[in-house]
């Protein structure tokens, strides 16, 4: 039953701001953007944390935060909501914070975008060289295109990005500041510039989707000045969208954003009358409920993957559209221990289970059963009928040969318990509704194997604290896939410390194909190597997937010509917002 509903959803894939900052922030109505100034003041001895949200000051007494939140003033704009709140309208930092994300995308392009389909294509870019070795790009880039200031974009404002990505104190803000410090940007002219890499990346391209920044803007500022400087909230980007306004409750914290359609894009030759949405305001709520009760009293028209599907379902006056978020939820296992280093026991544990069925009753309609470590959708996708094979008489005879080779190599658990137990382990999940009961209900099957498994619910934070420490047995973990097949980060062994390879998973075949298709300039030779990739992590039951989530955005009738392609990042929902408009029936 669940195949055929999983089926149905999978054809859903292939289908200035004036902003006073003299001596402290504060928010209010901005007419225009303006440039910040080019010299960054020192910075306090307290570091912003990357997570942590700034402080707005309450205005002086007798002086107004321009406010205007009344409905009447906002019916005619897009209105979303949002969950969270403003950190740093800056790319750099903006995969810190999925507001962040949002805005971001709307305000600032990259070299490169995302079609519908996922594809990386060219976006300030214009043209593309890349060497027979694969180990050069020359880019040649637009020449028609200017900040929101008015100032002409051009090859410094690349290679300034480039510099904060490769700081090695970038570090403390993504992953990715490693690989950034293997690249080596080159300017050849104001509108020409070569990257050359350490080694061969298939993916680099899409590595160039992140935002680029005004050099003129920032001159001089490094990252860790970047992270507490006035830009991050007074941005100048080169998108559709400018800051049109921030606006704050009575406590002085941000509480919406109104973004304009910029007069300096609209003016690109390609770009005159291409986006119909002159105003986008997006409001912000502590949670999800909040947000579903004031798109309820019609404050906002827009929700996109807020709340559960059915609440969403229940909202009146809208249409639900859907997508697969590129995203798989994972059972990974502690390499560690030393019961889950043995395949025999990864593939009992997996066969224990009933997958498809754990999915339907606890997220159904929300996401589909997964049969691979990949995405559906993509070329190099390639399910495997070992992730719904369901065989507890099986399972339960690799557990007790397990514990028999375990026993005459003299390794009995002193912590078995009594009857037929063969092993204690803990089962460790982030602590929300539906992954808690998922999780109680696989410690419930994996204990009539004769297991004793225990459930650990823990918040977010916590959850990350003990994966990275690798102070777990088993997790449920959410692997963010993207629209490039590399997954390098979570499986290969050199990943183990520094990357999300949280479980220490140490499989020579799976490295060694992780190796070769980042290397691979033959485009039928690297899928080649994903598919093989696949029939190694079921063959060996790497780790066990458990569900593809499901993308949902629900829009008013209000709110004509939304259309969901492919979706890598949250922020890809706006891939089309050029063609979105008011329906002429809005009042």
């Amino acid at each position: 039953m669940f195949r055929g509903f999983r089926l149905q959803f999978l054809a859903l894939i292939v289908a200035a701001t004036v902003f006073a900052f003299a001596a402290v922030f504060r928010v209010s109505r901005v007419a225009q953007v303006q440039p910040p100034p080019a010299s960054t003041p020192a910075p306090s001895d307290d570091k912003i944390s990357p997570r942590s949200s700034p402080a707005f000051p309450p205005p002086p007494a007798g002086e107004e935060v321009a406010v205007a939140r009344s409905q009447a003033t906002d019916r005619g704009k897009y209105r979303e909501g949002l969950v969270g709140t403003v950190q740093r309208l800056n790319p750099v930092f903006a995969q810190l914070n999925p507001v962040d994300q949002d805005i971001t995308s709307l305000i600032f392009q990259g070299l490169f975008a995302t079609n519908e389909y996922g594809s990386p294509v060219l976006d300030l870019a214009e043209n593309l060289t890349i060497s027979g070795d694969k180990l050069e790009y020359v880019l040649e880039l637009r020449q028609d295109i200017n900040w929101q200031d008015g100032v002409a974009f051009g090859a410094d404002d690349v290679i300034y990005t480039m510099s904060l990505l490769s700081d090695p104190d970038y570090a403390a803000y993504s992953p990715s500041a490693e690989f950034w410090r293997t690249v080596e940007t080159q300017k050849l002219g104001d509108h020409l510039l070569r990257f050359r890499l350490a080694q061969p990346l298939a993916g680099f391209t899409r590595l160039l989707t992140i935002g680029i920044l005004p050099e003129h803007a920032l001159r001089g500022t490094t990252v860790s000045l970047l992270a507490q400087h006035p830009f991050n909230l007074s941005p100048i980007g080169t998108g559709a969208y400018q800051l049109g306004e921030l606006r704050a409750d009575p406590s002085g914290k941000i509480s919406a954003i109104l973004l304009q359609l910029s007069p300096v894009y609209e003016a690109r030759r390609d770009a005159q009358n291409s986006h119909q949405l002159r105003e986008l305001l997006f409001n912000l709520y502590a949670n999800a409920d909040d947000a579903i009760q004031a798109y309820r009293r019609s404050e906002i028209d827009v929700l996109a993957n807020v709340g559960a599907r059915e609440d969403l379902l229940s909202l009146p006056g809208a249409r639900l559209h859907t997508s697969m978020d590129s995203t798989v939820q994972i059972l990974i296992f502690n390499w560690e221990e030393p019961a889950f280093a043995d395949r025999r026991m990864r593939r009992a544990l997996a066969l224990g289970l009933d997958q498809m069925a754990l999915v339907e009753a606890h997220l159904a309609g929300e996401a589909l059963y997964a049969d691979s470590p990949l995405i559906p959708g993509m070329p190099v996708y390639q399910p495997n009928g070992f992730w719904s094979a369901h065989d507890p008489a099986l399972a339960v005879s690799m557990i007790e040969a397990v514990s028999s080779a375990n026993s005459d190599a003299g390794e009995s658990d002193e912590r078995e318990g009594e009857g037929a137990a063969t092993a204690v382990f803990s089962l460790l999940v982030e602590d929300s509704h539906s992954l808690t009961g998922l999780a109680f209900d696989i410690a419930a099957q994996w204990r009539e194997l004769g297991l004793a498994v225990e459930v650990a619910s823990v918040m977010p934070d916590q959850l990350m604290t003990r994966l990275r420490a690798g102070e777990f047995d088993a997790a449920i973990v959410s692997q963010r896939i993207g629209g490039e097949p590399d997954v390098y980060r979570f499986w290969h062994p050199a990943q183990a410390i520094k990357g999300q390879n949280y479980g220490s998973a140490a499989e020579n075949e799976i490295a060694e194909l992780l190796d070769s298709a980042r290397r691979a300039s033959n485009g039928v030779a690297r899928h080649q190597m994903y598919q093989q990739f696949q029939e190694i992590f079921a063959e060996k039951a790497i780790a066990i997937p458990l569900y593809y989530p499901l993308y949902s955005m629900i829009v008013r009738d209000s709110i004509d010509g939304v259309r969901l392609g492919f979706i890598g990042k949250a922020s890809d929902r706006f891939r089309g917002i050029s063609s979105w408009r008011l329906a002429t029936s809005t009042s």
